[in-house]
């Protein structure tokens, strides 16, 4: 074979080569093809976050940022993965999904297992009772003997564990909150818990239930990554930016129909990477 051919044939397959080779997100993070959709997890049926509308197809607040985010960051899309919450962080750690857009409040014991971005939101829990109890069921005090149902493993879980012996109810453990406000619905528990904004938005055209106790925690929602991912810092500046062109904001309003508030951290940006205070935290 002369030299010249050979020199192009060399250069052909090299270039096919690299045709069907992944392309790295920008900056190198193998764990992020920026070529591919952006996996991102969801607890499907947590509605207003995400759900499958009439079509079945994957709509919602979160599905819209995952989208967004996406955009932002130049990926093909998101690929929107579906996954029990009581089973969301471990398809994370395995590495079946890049990020989690549930919403997931960001606490000290997590941060310590996970890098979050920075609050893109903020929450409390609330409790809804079947209607036949709203004048029986109005403070916590209320709640003793009563038994109260809730998603495994959600900060709602948490709540309920850590304040049981306090006020003395029983806690019912679900795979989904919807199961749980079901379950409240046809009278065999009392309450369903849950992040404010999902238990109210489902209550909400529900004759059966009524919002009944809200809880202040002072939490927020943000982003997890796998712990060390460099590319935290990449989805951070990402959602950094639809908090500044304004996209953020609309998603809010879409979703959950009134401006939120001025100092919330839908507008509001942190200095620094992650949430300022916790672990993983980097100024």
């Amino acid at each position: 074979m002369k030299k010249g051919c050979l020199v192009v044939l060399l250069l052909l397959l090299g270039g096919l080569l690299f045709a069907g080779a992944k392309k790295e997100a920008p900056g190198g993070f193998p764990d992020h093809p920026a070529d591919e959709p952006m996996k991102a997890a969801v607890d499907m049926g947590f509605v207003p976050f995400a759900y499958l509308n009439d079509r079945g197809e994957p709509e919602g607040f979160a599905v819209d940022l995952a989208n967004a985010l996406a955009e932002e960051l130049g990926r093909p899309g998101a690929e929107i993965v579906d996954v029990e919450w009581s089973g969301i962080f471990a398809a994370l750690f395995a590495k079946k999904v890049e990020y989690i857009v549930a919403p997931t409040n960001v606490r000290k014991e997590r941060a310590e297992q996970m890098d979050f971005t920075e609050p893109y939101m903020d929450t409390a829990e609330l409790i809804a009772v079947n209607v036949k109890d709203k004048n029986s069921i109005k403070t916590l005090e209320d709640l003793k003997g009563r038994t109260i149902g809730v998603n495994t493993g959600s900060s709602g879980h948490a709540w309920l564990q850590d304040n049981q012996s306090r006020y003395g109810f029983q806690i019912d453990e679900y795979d989904a909150m919807p199961s749980a406000a079901q379950a409240v619905q046809v009278g065999r528990i009392d309450g369903v818990i849950g992040d404010r904004d999902a238990v109210g938005h489902y209550a909400a055209d529900k004759k059966e239930l009524v919002s009944a106790i809200l809880i202040p925690t002072g939490e927020q929602y943000a982003l997890p990554l796998r712990k060390g991912d460099p590319y935290r810092d990449v989805l951070e500046d990402a959602l950094v930016k639809l908090k500044k062109n304004g996209t953020l904001k609309k998603l809010y309003v879409k979703w959950f129909g009134d401006d939120p508030p001025k100092d919330s951290a839908v507008v509001n940006e942190y200095p620094g990477y992650g949430p300022p205070g916790m672990p993983g935290y980097k100024e």
